[in-house]
């Protein structure tokens, strides 16, 4: 249970937002940019992404307020403060070999920024490849992260590590 609550964490560290192109009420539509290219993440999330894979759960940790928070919301995990932000980032990101976190499309509105992606990565302990989408909404202070909220596919994962039958896929009509 610890091993899958661990796993499953992973998109905590992992990633940010499906909302980005059309969370914001139309009167501010302006203020948000969707992301066409890693290039045009905002500062902040471009340096949580690249914490994230280059394995620096310190690194990613440092993003965030001293008294920051960061959920897990389809484990239920809540890492609280800096030390265990980290702790969390760097036991996820060892679990996978060939890890990559890419950002599909992002938006930032006053101190709401949420990040959509894409994560790819092999199961170190079973070998078997791992590919799912998620988004991450952060809370943001200033130039630091109050509080992110990770929620992603867990019944993908589950399939691809053969914890969960998926069944035959049925075609549309």
């Amino acid at each position: 249970m610890r091993r899958l609550s661990v796993l499953l964490s992973v998109s905590v560290v992992l990633v940010l937002g499906i909302m980005a192109v059309g969370f914001a009420p139309r009167a501010y539509a302006q203020e948000t940019t969707p992301v066409a290219s890693p290039a045009a993440l905002p500062p902040l999330l471009q340096r949580w992404v690249d914490g994230v894979n280059t394995g620096g759960g310190d690194a990613v940790a440092a993003l965030y307020a001293e008294d920051g928070v960061h959920e897990d919301i389809p484990s239920g995990m809540v890492a609280s403060g800096r030390q265990e932000i980290a702790d969390l980032v760097t036991g996820a990101l060892n679990q996978f070999d060939d890890l990559r976190w890419e950002p599909v499309s992002a938006g930032q509105v006053g101190d709401l920024a949420v990040l959509e992606y894409a994560f790819s990565a092999t199961d170190r302990e079973s070998g078997k490849p791992l590919s799912f989408r998620g988004v991450i909404v952060f809370e943001l202070d200033g130039d630091q992260i109050q509080r992110s909220a990770d929620y992603y596919d867990v019944a993908t994962i589950l399939g691809e590590l053969g914890l969960l039958d998926m069944g035959e896929a049925t075609p549309a009509p």
